[in-house]
Formats: structure tokens, C-alpha cells, sequence
């Protein structure tokens, strides 16, 4: 029987929805790390709602091979404190939100923990909001990555499922109840927002996502 390939994905920070979506329609799914490395995605950015609008969230980053660098190889400019900015800026949106404070503190701690390349903190967020969604699905680790990465005979590179705030959604969603009303797309937010207002009911308005 032939197996199923996992969905290949490219990193993201605090991952909009469409990527949750998406990810939902499969029960493995894997990082690709080896592509190499665009700026202005979602690899290390991500939109949340604030009182004043949308507002970005970017990850200070170092190119180790300029142009060409690997995501593997990107490395988080530690030296900058961009942890403060996004934690304050999070507070400020969310703080009166209804889910809050159950979510806060595990995830302030997620976010400060030093970390050297952004997949690695990359990888830890995405890990946190799929535990507290309690998504039915599973990462495959750098241990199972040899086998995912086999192609069929014939085939070719397979580049991931891009997300950039450029580019039209992938999904509808149906609206719920946000602290601040977005003004771009929900496909685009960080699921941040829909964890914050939503709580338990945010797996559910994942799952009800229709393509576009």
C-alpha cells in the first residue's frame, strides 16, 4: 500500500489560522527546514489585533549565509530584546480577552526560553498551540524525517505550504467573538487571537474552516 506523504509545511511564528487549518486536514505533517529562507512571511512574523489595528510582530533574524541561508541555519538576534516588545505587545491586546489568563503564563514562558534558530522556537510555539487546541495531529521529528522526505520514484522537490500576509487566504472562517475586530483577513491572524477569545472552541472554528 502506498503511503501517504506528510504535508510539508514552512516554519512559522505564532502561525496564522490558514496554517492551522490546513494542517488539520492531515495526521502528520513535518517542518521543512532545508528551503531556503524569504523574508516578509510568516516564518518569523506574525499579525495580532490590537486596539489600534493590526500590528506586526517580527523576529530580529541573522542570514549566517546571506541570501542563501537555510531556515535551519537562520539564527534568532538575541542581542536585540524583541521578547519584551512582542510579550508587552500581547498584553496589551489581549489582557481583556476571556481566555487570557489561561494560557498566559505557559506561554510567556515558551516565548522567553532562550533559544538559538527560529525553528527551534518556531517549532516549540507550534507545539504549545497544538497541545492547547488539542489537535489530533503529530510533527514528525528530525528522527522521522528521512523516511517523510522519500519521494516516489520520478518525482521531484515538493517546496512547502507558503504562508505570506501578501497573498489571498487560504481558508474562510466563520467570525466569532474578538476582543479588538480584525481589518485583514482571520486566515492571516495569528492564532493567538482565536486561542485568547475562543478557549476550548477554537479547534472547532479550525476544524469548520472552508476552503477558498
Amino acid at each position: 500500500m502506498e503511503q501517504h506523504p506528510p504535508l510539508r509545511l514552512c516554519t512559522a511564528y505564532m502561525p496564522p489560522l490558514d496554517y492551522f487549518a490546513s494542517l488539520l486536514k492531515e495526521e502528520t505533517f513535518e517542518v521543512d527546514t532545508a528551503e531556503t529562507y524569504r523574508k516578509q512571511t510568516f516564518r518569523n512574523r506574525t499579525l495580532i489585533v490590537t486596539s489600534q489595528g493590526v500590528q506586526m510582530l517580527s523576529v530580529p533574524c541573522i542570514k549566517t549565509k546571506g541570501n542563501h541561508t537555510p531556515v535551519e541555519e537562520v539564527e534568532i538576534d538575541n542581542r536585540k530584546k524583541w521578547q519584551r516588545h512582542h510579550w508587552r505587545s500581547i498584553c496589551t491586546a489581549y489582557n481583556k480577552s476571556p481566555f487570557f489568563l489561561y494560557y498566559r503564563d505557559e506561554l510567556e514562558a515558551v516565548l522567553h526560553c532562550s533559544r538559538q534558530t527560529l525553528p527551534e522556537l518556531n517549532n516549540a510555539l507550534t507545539d504549545f498551540f497544538i497541545a492547547k487546541l488539542k489537535l489530533p495531529v503529530r510533527r514528525l521529528l528530525a528522527s522521522d524525517r528521512l523516511e517523510a522526505q522519500r519521494l516516489p520514484e520520478g518525482g521531484g522537490y515538493v517546496p512547502p505550504l507558503d504562508f505570506t500576509p501578501k497573498t489571498p487566504p487560504l481558508y474562510r472562517f466563520d467570525t466569532y467573538l474578538q476582543t479588538f475586530l480584525s481589518a485583514v483577513p482571520l486566515g492571516h491572524v495569528s492564532v493567538l487571537d482565536l486561542l485568547f477569545n475562543t478557549g476550548p472552541e477554537a479547534s472547532l472554528i479550525l476544524a469548520s474552516a472552508s476552503p477558498l
